[in-house]
């Protein structure tokens, strides 16, 4: 659907009615759309009362591109796994009405029909008690987590015997590739690579570490740098210091090209190795099947009542069958990929817990293992900002390196064949120096004060090269005290 091309709604109307099959009521199209990362919602509403949702995915220039056919692949598995669901559990998840996977239906998009989710999202619930002048929400975000914990101990039961999406065929539920966000988004849905089914959890990290590797060899590497993490508005005092790092980070990293540099790739790339080592710690010592799980479990896919009571989940089109120890990782409500509050972390280890108890003896949990497999997860995903933070945590469990200089070891093996022949293949992809200075140039003349900001970068950058370092937030909070000239004018009173 291009941009300018408006949703079919007579046809999404016309459809919606013929299904409810009862020929005296009528429908409407109610409310403007709503749009996420990924998808364009319309709600359809009766006349008799219930109101069903109408989702497809976005084309637009806002939407995440993916082909076709992996936008079909996700449309049928979200629809068998909420089937699934369904049939062999009390989860409150949507009900499908009637989808598509392609655009060949009378609508003209591929689409999933389903009920609407009760009650309002607990992004929203949280946003009206702020505004209402609560101040304190953390009992009610403990709550949410003690029942989603509830919630992943029946997720649980439901195993499958090797790791993949959920596919439905002719009636029969199988297992296909994973369809989840690490080997999809960011353009990974283009890397020659093997996505399951994986009979092993060690397969299947092995193939997220792969997924890993084959974006730092070929795809954008965003914002991340290796040794000098993206600033994060929380890791600073106010709003305005964390925007004198922002504008900082962003002269230094222009200098030299250095996301997309190769030396950037190469450092990922030997990290990577590293932590492909420490993949045989990340497995359980036996399996009994690979349970369902939510790729993004966030406040905005939970629906909840007046009361904080969760109505239901939606959004399950990356889901899969995974190890037990990634479903018991504790969801980040506010923020997928980063990691909940202490607190938080142990009402969803209680609340998993106490539904756990039975009179049927079950192995205990490695709620250890979970906090590391936190940090494989994000390190894999390249989905944070300070990945240095994961592969430092990975790092520690190295069963030969641990007690050595990560950024040391890191240089030493440059000498080593595969890592050679990995920089030579990066080499090939570098820009040449002079676009590199032409871009650098368009930069810092579209800045104001371009040419002091352009000499503070490359000062910072001469300090970068001259030792394995990292610059991460201690050294930006330093900077903002440190003396560069004139460049804090157009910044008064936050020099410190």
């Amino acid at each position: 659907m291009a941009p300018d091309t408006p949703l079919n709604v007579v046809a999404v109307v016309k459809l919606a009615a013929s299904l409810r099959g009862q020929r005296r009521v009528t429908c409407r199209i109610v409310g403007a759309p709503l749009y996420g990362s990924f998808n364009k919602v319309v709600m359809v509403a009766f006349d008799d009362g219930p109101t069903w949702a109408f989702r497809t995915p976005r084309h637009d220039g806002a939407g995440q591109s993916l082909p076709p056919e992996v936008l079909g692949d996700l449309i049928g598995s979200e629809v068998a796994t909420l089937n699934f669901l369904a049939r062999h559990s009390a989860l409150p998840v949507p009900r499908v009405i009637d989808h598509s996977c392609t655009s060949s239906n009378a609508v003209g998009v591929p689409y999933i029909l389903m009920t609407c989710a009760p009650g309002k999202s607990f992004s929203e619930r949280l946003r009206r008690l702020e505004g209402a002048g609560m101040k304190k929400l953390s009992h009610v975000t403990r709550k949410v987590m003690g029942r989603l914990g509830e919630l992943c101990f029946d997720l649980s039961n439901l195993r499958f015997d090797k790791i993949g999406s959920i596919q439905e065929r002719d009636g029969l539920v199988g297992l296909n590739q994973v369809l989840s966000p690490a080997f999809m988004l960011q353009d990974r849905h283009r890397i020659a690579m093997y996505r399951g089914p994986f009979a092993t959890d060690q397969d299947y990290y092995r193939a997220l570490a792969e997924a890993f590797l084959g974006q730092v060899q070929d795809l954008s590497m965003s914002h991340h740098l290796f040794c000098s993490p993206c600033p994060e508005l929380a890791a600073y005092p106010d709003a305005e210091s964390y925007r004198i790092v922002v504008d900082l980070w962003s002269d230094f990293v222009t200098v030299d090209d250095k996301i997309d540099s190769g030396e950037n790739r190469i450092q990922y790339h030997t990290a990577g190795k590293l932590v492909q080592d420490v993949i045989p710690q990340l497995c359980a010592s036996q399996s009994t099947g690979f349970p369902i799980g939510h790729a993004d479990l966030k406040s905005s896919n939970i629906f909840v009542d007046e009361d904080c009571n969760i109505t239901c989940i939606i959004n399950w089109k990356y889901s899969s069958t995974m190890p037990l120890g990634q479903l018991l990782i504790a969801p980040g409500l506010a923020d997928r990929q980063g990691q909940p509050s202490a607190e938080d972390r142990a009402a969803f280890r209680i609340g998993f817990e106490a539904a756990a108890l039975g009179p049927i003896p079950r192995s205990p949990v490695s709620w250890i293992l979970t906090d590391v497999l936190w940090h494989y997860l994000r390190w894999t995903h390249l989905d944070t900002y300070d990945d240095y933070r994961h592969f430092a945590a990975l790092f520690s469990l190295h069963p030969e390196f641990a007690a050595r200089d990560p950024l040391r070891l890191i240089e030493e093996l440059q000498a080593r064949s595969d890592i050679r022949e990995a920089r030579q293949h990066l080499a090939a992809g570098e820009c040449e120096p002079s676009d590199i200075k032409s871009n650098e140039d368009l930069y810092f003349e579209s800045c104001d004060d371009g040419e002091r900001r352009r000499r503070v970068a490359e000062k910072l950058t001469e300090r970068f090269r001259s030792k394995p370092q990292v610059f991460g937030v201690d050294f930006w909070m330093k900077a903002l005290a440190e003396d560069f000239g004139d460049y804090y004018e157009q910044y008064p009173g936050c020099r410190s």
